[in-house]
């Protein structure tokens, strides 16, 4: 359906230029017809293989959990391929090494990037509803050099990788006020930074997962009045 609507509007769009003669705005307004054109069918393409994803992830879900698969394997099972799975005290951390989401230096998401965290997103609804998503971005060692014109360093590198995870996870359906992000630029290492191995496991974005638990809120919000003390104040009648 999409090429046929593409191929439709292209001829149109020459017949109009060939009509009324190819002058320089007829031309540049067929080529602002084709690059709207190509957006929109990129647009549709991104929503077809998002939905296609979701649907993969969900299945591989349901497999796993009829096969009485642990809560980490099931989760492992729906974000797929280039996610790494690890719990931690309260919280589930899901590592994606940068090579899969961006390009050096860069913080545009790829499409493997978008095929991945589509399938991140169906499992955090499906396995972790109704918690906060913390998007962490880290770095190597290695300073800002081919893009120092964007990134004045690792911090901003790091922080804006993050970001345009967090967007996108919005943009698939996760509350944005469940969500936040920070960039810990080269601060927080799981690796030597001392072999091209090494720099590839700190290059990586961490998606990190924690319960909401509604006494917390509860407990700070009653630390004050618990400071009361409870007993009778002394009678200091009569005491010089």
């Amino acid at each position: 359906m999409i090429p046929v609507r593409a191929i439709a509007l292209s001829l149109l769009a020459i017949a109009a230029v060939t009509s009324t003669g190819c002058s320089g705005g007829r031309d540049l307004d067929y080529k602002q017809v084709e690059a709207e054109e190509l957006k929109r069918q990129n647009k549709e393409l991104e929503r077809l293989l998002h939905e296609a994803n979701t649907r993969k992830a969900g299945n591989d879900i349901q497999a796993a959990r009829s096969e009485g698969a642990s809560k980490k394997d099931v989760t492992k099972a729906g974000v797929g391929a280039g996610v790494d799975v690890d719990e931690r005290t309260r919280e589930t951390v899901l590592t994606i090494e940068n090579s899969i989401l961006f390009n050096p230096g860069k913080a545009e998401l790829s499409a493997q990037a978008k095929a991945t965290l589509s399938r991140v997103v169906a499992t955090i609804k499906e396995q972790y509803p109704d918690h906060w998503v913390r998007v962490e971005g880290h770095t190597d060692n290695d300073a800002v050099t081919r893009s120092k014109d964007v990134w004045k360093d690792n911090w901003n590198l790091s922080g804006g990788r993050a970001q345009a995870v967090l967007h996108y996870l919005v943009e698939r359906g996760l509350p944005a006020k469940d969500l936040g992000f920070a960039g810990y630029g080269e601060q927080r290492p799981v690796a030597g930074n001392g072999t091209e191995a090494g720099q590839a496991k700190n290059r990586r974005v961490e998606i990190v997962v924690l319960p909401k638990i509604a006494g917390e809120v509860k407990v700070v919000a009653d630390e004050k009045p618990a400071a009361k003390s409870d007993k009778k104040p002394v009678d200091t009648k009569g005491i010089k």
